[in-house]
């Protein structure tokens, strides 16, 4: 899907949360555990979650925002298979997170029982390379034994996407006010379009300069994809 689909289909989403009237909203502690990641949260630790409404008893639809403060994500090559560079190689930066998503709802007393599916969009906020991972990876790539490289490689992405589902559990402990407990999973990337070289030095004087990216670096992608943890506050309206 191209990027510019990409935006237009979220924003049509969350445009349609935005004309119906809101029946719903959370507010929720969230912390993400990304594949091949570090740990993160939002920031300030609180993020805006299921601002929708409600079709009928038992299906709804929903929104999320969140700003994540992302401490390390891994890399995909395009096909989506995780390329090792032996830890996260893309962070720390800000992330502007938000979903929309189709809900079943089963409710049993006080209890409710929710499993969700939808899609995200995200704009990473100047994305910065573990400039150490990145070299130690070039210097055993493509067949390389150098000791010691110097990168000067930069990426140009922003934007990523994907899928998200999950389900949750939601205790009302007071009429419409609920204590929820769940968790979703993201399955998603965007392009990191990187672009530089670096050069190599190894330890007997040899060095070669303006060494081109290896092939799997060129249509490497960011990938953001892991799990999701939420604690939060609901209140239905």
């Amino acid at each position: 899907m191209r990027q510019r689909t990409r935006i237009a289909v979220l924003s049509l989403l969350l445009l349609l949360l935005a004309v119906f009237t809101v029946q719903g909203i959370g507010v929720s502690f969230s912390y993400l555990l990304p594949r091949g990641g570090m740990f993160s949260h939002p920031v300030p630790p609180l993020s805006l979650r299921d601002v929708g409404f409600d079709i009928g008893s038992f299906l709804g639809v929903a929104g999320s925002a969140s700003l994540y403060s992302i401490r390390g994500l891994a890399i995909k090559d395009a096909a989506g298979k995780p390329i090792d560079t032996d830890g996260p190689l893309v962070g720390p930066f800000l992330s502007v997170l938000s979903s929309a998503v189709g809900k079943v709802r089963v409710p049993l007393g006080p209890v409710e029982l929710e499993a969700s599916g939808g899609i995200f969009g995200c704009f990473n906020i100047d994305p910065p390379l573990m400039t150490g991972t990145l070299d130690r990876y070039l210097a055993t790539a493509d067949g390389n034994t150098y000791d010691t490289v110097t990168s000067s490689i930069s990426p140009g992405g922003r934007w990523a996407w994907g899928w998200v589902f999950g389900g949750k559990i939601t205790y009302f402990v007071k009429g419409q006010l609920g204590i929820a407990v769940g968790a979703n999973y993201y399955l998603g990337g965007g392009d990191l379009k990187l672009s530089g070289d670096y050069d190599g030095y190894d330890d007997v004087g040899g060095y070669d300069t303006g060494q081109a990216l290896p092939a799997d670096l060129q249509d490497a992608r960011l990938d953001y994809s892991g799990l999701e943890i939420i604690l939060g506050v609901e209140i239905e309206l």
